[in-house]
């Protein structure tokens, strides 16, 4: 999930009330009770099958959401001091545990996990993002 935010709020923890910073949450089966409009939704995601990249605006409750559930993440600040390419090693050797086996790897890209100086076109921009190059070697590395 290449991303500025973690989107793994709840209709409970969220503090701005936009369901765009819920996905993950769905996804997850963290949302109690049903949502309506959204209560097709089948929880298909598994926590240790979840690596964040990129993150840099997280709510509290979403950082408690992130330890809680043991999820790895990488913030733009863990990319500054390893390097994009030992993060992607990293979360490539996270992804290769356990029972995800050969399964398929699904990439959630954000446009604002790029630097709004790359991509301004966002509704929710935050400076201190991927650069272009991080953002394409990110991708090749995990086509690789």
């Amino acid at each position: 999930w290449v991303d500025a935010h973690a989107d793994i709020n709840t209709p409970e923890t969220t503090e701005s009330g936009n369901i765009h910073g819920m996905p993950v949450s769905f996804l997850m089966g963290l949302v109690k009770g049903k949502f309506e409009g959204l209560d097709w939704i089948e929880p298909c995601l598994k926590p240790q099958n979840l690596v964040y990249i990129g993150l840099r605006d997280v709510d509290k409750l979403e950082k408690q959401i992130l330890k809680e559930n043991n999820i790895k993440s990488f913030s733009m600040h863990e990319i500054d001091r390893y390097g994009i390419g030992q993060v992607m090693d990293m979360t490539i050797e996270h992804l290769s545990k356990g029972d995800r086996g050969e399964s398929p790897i699904h990439v959630s890209f954000d446009i604002d996990a790029l630097d709004p100086s790359v991509a301004g076109s966002t509704g929710t921009p935050v400076r201190g993002g991927l650069t272009f190059r991080e953002g394409h070697y990110l991708l090749e590395a995990l086509h690789s």
